[in-house]
């Protein structure tokens, strides 16, 4: 029997280090990130991503473990980094980046559909930036469907257009093609089509695009979704700003994942996105506020 998992997460994985030695170290990278979300909130889930053979990726991999996330997919590069991200507040065209092997992750590593299965994909556009992890990633998208279930995809425009900017938006249009659910940004938004676009309007550009859901956080903290032709605004809460902007998407893919409704879900996805922390290497636990 094939393996089979509620939620498969593919694309990029990292350990951020803060300049500042005394504040926690964070699991870093998106597909890792949204994935360690996912087990949090109950769901069985695999990774597939690529860490290095060093001290960096034996953190990050006893932290995904420890929250429940399966690491069978996820193969360790004898010889090779893992990814390090530092000064990862502010601008992303700011922040430093060690790169490792993350974005080194092939199509041909990616388990084949009859024998890794997942009612979820969900995709790190991050993980378009080069290849051949951009060919890994979009193989993933195109074989959500084989793999008996859906396809998601976490735009990440603003990392992508740092890393690359004249690929960005050519890469991202067969990506969004393919998937079926959408998570983005305000600032993702912004790169992609401009800063004085409303909300509503850049989810439906979006939605044009092919997906049918979409998930922007705004940068108030409160989310705007396109279901089909349906358009939710969701205030924000009154804590502020989350402290991690992928707990969001995270808990609105799991939330429809489990049969709520489109707006259901963005309200839980409010809420746990207010309570959850920075996914943290140091402590364990399944508690909604840590990852």
């Amino acid at each position: 029997m094939p393996a089979a998992f509620d939620w498969l997460g593919v694309g990029d994985v990292a350990l951020e280090r803060p300049q500042d030695r005394s504040a926690t170290r964070a699991l870093g990278g998106t597909a890792a990130r949204l994935t360690a979300h996912a087990a949090v909130r109950g769901l069985t889930t695999a990774l597939v991503a690529k860490t290095g053979d060093d001290a960096a990726g034996r953190i990050v991999r006893a932290a995904l473990a420890r929250v429940g996330v399966d690491l069978h997919f996820a193969p360790v590069a004898s010889g090779q980094r893992t990814t390090v991200l530092r000064d990862t507040r502010g601008p992303a065209g700011l922040r430093r980046l060690e790169r490792g092997c993350d974005l080194l992750l092939r199509l041909d590593e990616v388990a084949p559909p009859s024998f890794l299965r997942a009612r979820l994909t969900v995709v790190s556009g991050y993980s378009l930036s080069i290849e051949p992890a951009r060919s890994a990633a979009l193989g993933a998208l195109a074989a959500a469907a084989s793999r008996g279930g859906r396809a998601a995809l976490q735009l990440d425009a603003e990392l992508l257009w740092s890393a690359n900017a004249r690929m960005a938006r050519r890469v991202l249009e067969p990506a969004l093609a393919s998937a079926h659910r959408v998570g983005l940004t305000a600032a993702d938004a912004a790169v992609l089509i401009g800063p004085r676009t409303t909300a509503p309007q850049v989810a439906a550009t979006i939605g044009r695009l092919g997906p049918t859901l979409v998930y922007l956080a705004a940068a108030d903290g409160g989310v705007e979704l396109l279901d089909g032709d349906r358009h939710h605004t969701l205030p924000p809460r009154r804590h502020g700003i989350p402290a991690d902007r992928l707990a969001g998407p995270a808990a609105f893919f799991a939330g429809v994942l489990v049969g709520l409704t489109p707006r259901k879900a963005g309200q839980a996805a409010l809420e746990y996105a207010h309570l959850a922390l920075r996914p943290s290497p140091r402590k364990a636990g399944r508690r909604p506020a840590r990852v």
